[in-house]
């Protein structure tokens, strides 16, 4: 094979390889903007029941069926990526979790590349599960979480529960924050919208319970939709320098196949000139 013939080839894959990664980053934009278009209904659904729990406060002495001892193990819920090309998001978050917990605290991951990451930093994961890939995907997700956080809570495994996610921001990156989740202060729900406490069907102790599971559930909800936009946000970039990459290597590419090209064709003339030079000296 040519030389000529060998950079086309390589053209070829390469070529490939870019409208590869232009479909990958075209498919992560897409989900970081179903990610975000999500956001802001997710946020007023949990800001609607926290104003729900604060109004109905007065019929009840506190939250029963609920956490209320904001003491004992932590339990630490990790969201991480489940895919990759996502540069060293998985990294980040996990060395902000591996810095803030203790050794007898629960860690929770969500996400497969995030468990095997713990596992290679010595530090097994005491639950895992699949990150959600899509925003449909994340009540299912929220609802494995959820059982297994009340089973643990239940067993008295653990009194408290945070968790920790990459948040992204506008113009580009992203930060590390960490919420709490359980037990459910009251004070930082802020003050109801009611001056009278509101008319209800259920006894005030289920009502209060059903409100802050489904407070907990949009807690949840909001923590993995918001990594799931960093996770593309991360992936996106990733992408886009990859292109860069790729197209400046075929530029290269290119100007080495014309030169090659330009190569062949002063042989063929030499080999005309040489042959004709032949041809005179034997006539």
């Amino acid at each position: 094979m040519t030389r000529l013939a060998d950079i086309e080839r390589h053209i070829g894959s390469m070529t490939e390889l870019l409208d590869i990664v232009g479909a990958m980053r075209s498919l992560a934009s897409m989900r970081l903007q179903e990610a975000q278009r999500a956001l802001p209904g997710m946020r007023s659904y949990a800001e609607a029941v926290a104003a729900a729990i604060a109004d109905t406060l007065p019929l009840v002495e506190g939250v029963e069926g609920t956490p209320t001892v904001a003491g004992g193990r932590l339990a630490l819920v990790l969201c991480t990526a489940e895919h990759g090309f996502v540069g060293g998001f998985n990294e980040h978050l996990m060395e902000a979790a591996l810095a803030r917990i203790d050794p007898d605290d629960a860690l929770l991951v969500l996400g497969t590349r995030g468990a095997t990451l713990s596992a290679e930093r010595g530090r097994p994961a005491d639950w895992t599960h699949p990150m959600a890939s899509r925003c449909p995907a994340v009540p299912e997700v929220v609802n494995r979480l959820s059982l297994e956080l009340y089973r643990r809570i239940a067993g008295g495994e653990v009194g408290r529960v945070e968790v920790m996610f990459a948040r992204c921001r506008a113009g580009g990156g992203s930060t590390i924050e960490r919420h709490p989740v359980l037990p459910v202060d009251p004070a930082s729900l802020g003050p109801g919208s009611l001056r009278q406490p509101p008319i209800h069907t259920l006894p005030p102790a289920v009502l209060q319970e059903k409100l802050v599971g489904e407070y907990v559930f949009a807690l949840l909800a909001e923590a993995l939709v918001e990594s799931l936009a960093s996770e593309n946000a991360a992936r996106f970039l990733a992408m886009e320098a990859a292109r860069d990459n790729v197209s400046r290597k075929l530029a290269e590419l290119g100007a080495e196949a014309r030169h090659a090209r330009q190569s062949e064709i002063t042989d063929e003339l030499l080999d005309l000139v040489t042959g004709a030079e032949a041809v005179t000296r034997g006539g």
